[in-house]
């Protein structure tokens, strides 16, 4: 397969059918709660938001910061939303189950916790037979926020906490 020539090889994840959007990441071993799945590589890109149109700039950019992304390569280009997250980030760019992975499932996270601009949203049908909005971090209820800590990169929690006001 040419995709595998241009993802490098790992013992835990592979490129393979998504059951939620075209091609995403698989487990291809279970991976304990916790257990880093992968990490994200790419070109870090600096982009300020002025607008709607340039919050939804960047299709496949995973934020890590303060209008810094990164345009991911390699595994993090396949790396699905699902309001049913398995992984969430630690850090910056370290992906991790945030429950027990069984060898087959699909390794996704809530796209929410990378994102911090109000203006971003993008349709959800990662639910069979729902269609939703997922929007930035801030609009997290504090049900979800909770269960995916600790894996919200630390800009993100902080960005949650400044607009419900929680010190």
């Amino acid at each position: 397969m040419e995709l595998e020539t241009k993802i490098p090889y790992s013992k835990k994840v592979h490129v393979g059918k998504s059951k939620i959007h075209g091609l995403g990441i698989l487990a291809k071993k279970d991976l304990k709660k916790g257990e880093t799945a992968f990490i994200i590589k790419g070109k870090r890109i600096t982009w300020e938001v002025k607008d709607e149109k340039g919050a939804l700039y960047g299709e496949h950019w995973i934020g890590i910061a303060k209008n810094t992304w990164i345009d991911p390569r390699g595994y993090g280009r396949y790396l699905n939303h699902s309001s049913k997250p398995t992984c969430g980030i630690r850090g910056e760019v370290t992906v991790c189950a945030l429950r027990d992975i069984k060898e087959g499932d699909e390794v996704c996270i809530d796209y929410a916790i990378t994102e911090d601009q109000p203006l971003w949203w993008m349709h959800d049908f990662s639910q069979k037979g729902k269609k939703g909005i997922v929007r930035s971090v801030q609009f997290l209820t504090k049900e979800k926020f909770e269960k995916y800590l600790p894996f919200v990169p630390r800009y993100f929690q902080k960005v949650y906490r400044q607009h419900h006001s929680i010190v």
